[in-house]
């Protein structure tokens, strides 16, 4: 190899010299790179842009976890535990390439292909320096079926009252029936697909996998965070309800570009972004609670 670089003009050689050498641990990194960005591709293709989004938080909050191990990070699989994983990955490869947008299956490809990757590196006995970033991938089928746990109906006619809430606080006048709301000049319906289940779900995910990168002590700030989580979501879908309503009360109908926006996915992904953007400043505000103070440069306690 060292021959074949002198052999090329300076510019590729400086290129090819930077490129990291073979070595198990960077064959093991780029593998799982590979498996996650496939994986991705999997979700972008048959999922919508929220839960995509989510399976790259899901594959972000893995990577944290394992953070840690990756400087002196050296596989060594077992030889059973090497043969098992290479033939579980290669069937969740050919698997994905069969999945359908109704297929529940792609939910739990992610955390299959987690434990396959493990084996790859370690022997069986010693996967569970993994655990955290296999429970992170684990939130995806999680998420799939805490959106199936939450009553539709309760919580759409839910979200039609919250939305008329925050319409009421700006001014404006509106009634709700059952699961719709109405404006003097319009109204929405809040169906299945708009009640921000999904939205929720995500947070209640998210606050796990933060839970498990950047853990809190206190149960106190633990029971607060995992009840703050569904409150953040509920409350972003339900502002992004009151906007759609005051689209259509203004002369914007659902066929106008504002309104499209603002319910389908991409407008409805800036909520989402939001909610998650405010739930992460809320976490961080607890987990700076519980670090020590910082040294005061040129502070002595006992001489101060």
């Amino acid at each position: 190899m060292t021959h074949f670089l002198r052999l090329l003009p300076a510019r590729l050689n400086l290129r090819f010299s930077q490129i990291p050498p073979a070595t198990p641990r960077n064959l093991w990194l780029l593998l799982s790179a590979a498996v996650a960005i496939q994986n991705l591709s999997v979700f972008q293709s048959s999922q919508n842009e929220h839960i995509t989004v989510f399976a790259a938080l899901v594959w972000g909050g893995a990577l944290i976890c394992m953070e840690d191990q990756l400087e002196d990070l050296e596989p060594s699989p077992g030889i059973l535990g090497m043969i098992a994983g290479g033939i579980v990955l290669v069937w969740v490869l050919v698997r994905s390439s069969v999945v359908l947008h109704w297929d529940g299956i792609v939910f739990i490809l992610a955390p299959i292909a987690g434990i396959s990757l493990a084996l790859l590196c370690r022997p069986l006995s010693e996967i569970a320096e993994f655990k955290n970033s296999m429970l992170c991938l684990a939130m995806l089928p999680v998420f799939n079926v805490v959106m199936k746990l939450i009553p539709e109906a309760p919580l759409s006619i839910l979200t039609a009252h919250a939305s008329s809430f925050w319409l009421g606080i700006l001014g404006f006048e509106n009634i709700v029936k059952n699961r719709t709301v109405y404006l003097p000049g319009g109204g929405v319906e809040v169906l299945p697909a708009c009640n921000g289940v999904d939205m929720i779900a995500q947070l209640v995910c998210i606050a796990i996998i933060f839970q498990l990168a950047f853990p809190l002590r206190s149960f106190l700030g633990k029971v607060a965070i995992f009840t703050l989580a569904p409150v953040v979501g509920f409350a972003s879908n339900t502002i992004r309800i009151a906007v759609l309503a005051l689209c259509t009360a203004n002369g914007s109908g659902k066929e106008s570009q504002l309104f499209k926006f603002f319910h389908d996915d991409l407008g409805s992904l800036l909520f989402s972004g939001v909610a998650v953007f405010v739930f992460g400043l809320l976490y961080m505000r607890f987990l700076e609670r519980e670090l020590p103070p910082l040294p005061v440069e040129g502070f002595d306690e006992e001489n101060p």
